[in-house]
């Protein structure tokens, strides 16, 4: 573990002093951080919040990974930027999110544009990556392989400098494979934090290498192993299967450690009159062992129908999970090219739509496990809409009706409550958002997840204890919070209230550089007359390449 101490000199690598440095933990929630910085595992992040405080960051709505860090990189609020999710959803059809999606210029754009030089390295939706004057890399989103090419490395001499330098080990976008049955519980853990380590020493050599005005890192092992370990971290969770060894009940707290020594790496790197802005895109908590079908509660409230044919899909999904998981890890992206590309998008759209009678039904859910929400059946919206304009607020106050029903044994209710889009969304991109959220209560502390309703069942079930630990396509032990990190330390602090959400990070960005803010912060109109490199989808083999990461993470399932 790297311990810093103010006033270290500069590296006198560095052919420049850095002027602000930003350091991105992944998932780091106020309550993890802050335990484990009172047990001392959180130094160097400790010597920071003394300097400048450590404050909860309120995340976006969803609090999820591509709206939250396009936030912060745009300033601007999800319905402002374009970026909802992972996905974006046309019909009855989702396709992945792409930075062209984004339809904002960035922080780094803007001040590069003010005269700084700006290097920014693994942050998500930034492929292609930005032509910045320091470095810019693409992040886990990326759509090329383990072995990595030059299209996700700017310039394009950096990328042949890495491989010299690290090999293939600067492309570590996904920490292990989940679906190698191999690699034990502890191991998985021991990669993370390698994984972690690893990342700092390639940005520490940025740094050293390419000297930069500003800098930006990414890490995103701390939201992995909140994903995936929760329940072996945390006693209380009712995922917890038995005992757990003392090495896996560490797990977070190895991976936080890693983490906050990769804080010190850099922080060491830099003079006292750097400034340094730390932040997550949003917090980790634990999943109940309690799951909701959404869709089953709106067949049931006769809002929604089922085909006929629908009692088929857990098949299909079974069959299609035991063939991936088949396929070596080596093959699996030329086996996700086969049929023209398709497979990715047609497979989640499947999942999330397929089984469902259009023309008797009224309002329908994806079933995301990580943002419950739905959608109207509305005519002339969708292919097959069955609802007027005019009778959407009678059937959204049906649909909140029926999930108000959703209850415990003991009575207690399943749904805060179901907000409108418009209460959350007010930019020129908020179709691309749900009509309704639901807001689900957390039960003792853990939140209940939404499953896919591929069969008639039951609206509220506990999961059988083959699922608590994160079976794919039955969620993760660990989930979001809505509220991440924020730490800011160094001269320059500018007076008044701190941040509270991360769209205001950009201007705090401006403020601590003397850096006129720029327009579109905030969701203001502007944003004109700067290049757009996003300007090509992914293709269908990137669009594969892709959707096998996220699945990877838990985050879709195969």
């Amino acid at each position: 573990m790297v311990t810093w101490q103010r006033g270290c000199a500069k590296n006198p690598a560095m052919g420049r002093p850095l002027r602000l440095l930003i350091i991105g933990l992944d998932g780091a929630g106020p309550d993890l951080v802050a335990r484990f910085i009172r047990e001392g595992r959180m130094p160097n992040l400790a010597a920071l919040a003394a300097r400048g405080g450590l404050s909860p960051l309120r995340s976006t709505s969803p609090a999820t990974t591509f709206p939250a860090w396009t936030s912060f990189l745009t300033g601007a609020p999800p319905s402002f930027h374009g970026v909802p999710d992972f996905t974006i959803r046309s019909g009855y059809r989702v396709r992945f999110t792409v930075a062209r999606d984004r339809a904002l210029p960035t922080l780094f754009a803007h001040l590069e544009r003010a005269g700084l030089a700006v290097g920014a390295a693994w942050f998500p939706v930034t492929y292609p990556p930005e032509r910045l004057r320091g470095f810019s890399i693409s992040g886990w989103d990326s759509p090329v392989t383990s072995r990595g090419d030059a299209s996700f490395v700017h310039p394009n001499g950096l990328h042949r400098e890495l491989l010299e330098r690290f090999g293939g080990a600067h492309l570590d976008f996904a920490a292990f494979d989940e679906f190698e049955e191999a690699l034990g519980a502890r191991e998985r853990v021991d990669a993370l934090v390698r994984t972690t380590h690893r990342r700092a020493e390639i940005a520490r050599w940025l740094l050293e290498r390419r000297p930069v005005d500003v800098a930006a890192f990414h890490f995103g092992a701390t939201d992995t192993v909140a994903h995936h370990f929760w329940a072996h971290h945390d006693p209380g969770s009712p995922r917890r299967r038995g005992s757990v060894s003392e090495g896996l009940e560490r797990s977070l707290a190895d991976v936080y450690a890693a983490a906050d020594g990769a804080v010190g790496s850099l922080v060491e790197a830099t003079s006292d009159d750097t400034a340094i802005v730390v932040l997550s895109d949003h917090g980790s908590r634990g999943a109940s062992d309690v799951a909701i079908h959404l869709n089953r509660a709106l067949e049931r409230a006769g809002l929604l129908a089922f085909t006929d044919g629908a009692s088929r899909a857990p098949f299909a999904a079974a069959l299609r999970s035991a063939a991936v998981a088949a396929i070596p890890h080596g093959l699996r992206r030329r086996a996700f090219r086969f049929a023209g590309g398709l497979a990715p998008s047609l497979a989640e759209s499947a999942l999330r739509f397929g089984g469902i009678d259009w023309r008797r039904t009224r309002a329908f859910s994806e079933e995301l496990a990580y943002a419950p929400s739905v959608w109207l059946n509305q005519l002339g919206r969708e292919p097959r809409g069955t609802l007027r304009y005019r009778e959407r607020e009678a059937v959204a106050r049906d649909v909140e009706a029926a999930l108000e029903r959703l209850a415990l044994v003991d009575g207690r209710r399943l749904v805060e409550r179901v907000v409108r889009r418009e209460e959350l969304h007010a930019g020129p991109h908020r179709a691309r958002f749900p009509d309704l959220v639901v807001e689900l209560r957390d039960l003792n502390g853990y939140v209940p997840v939404c499953l896919p309703s591929r069969a008639s069942g039951p609206v509220v079930e506990r999961l059988a204890a083959r699922d608590l630990l994160g079976r794919k396509g039955r969620s993760m032990p660990g989930c979001h919070a809505p509220d991440g990190i924020l730490v800011v330390a160094g001269p320059g602090q500018p007076r008044g209230d701190r941040p509270a959400s991360i769209e205001q990070i950009a201007p705090l960005a401006c403020a601590l550089l003397g850096v006129p803010p720029a327009p579109w912060f905030g969701g203001a109109p502007g944003g004109g007359g700067f290049p757009n490199p996003h300007d090509r989808a992914y293709t269908l083999a990137e669009q594969r390449a892709v959707a096998a990461r996220l699945q990877r993470l838990g985050y879709l399932e195969e």
